[in-house]
């Protein structure tokens, strides 16, 4: 398992889905954040979401949406 993560949320994530599905769906989530400040391009924020929308259960994002670097 990944236990350098220091987020205790990130490391429910992992355990219960998969590293690659976990950090994936966190990093496209925080991708989707930065889309909403203003802060990418409308094309890559748009992508997000629909990666979001396939690939990211839920359940998923509610526990990474919190967590921390």
């Amino acid at each position: 398992m990944m236990y350098f993560l220091a987020d205790e949320r990130l490391k429910a994530a992992v355990e219960k889905f998969s590293p690659d599905v976990a950090l994936r769906c966190r990093t496209v989530y925080q991708i989707y954040k930065l889309y909403k400040q203003g802060l990418v391009t409308q094309s890559v924020g748009e992508r997000a979401v629909e990666i979001l929308k396939k690939e990211c259960p839920k359940e998923l994002i509610e526990l990474v949406a919190p967590t921390v670097d």
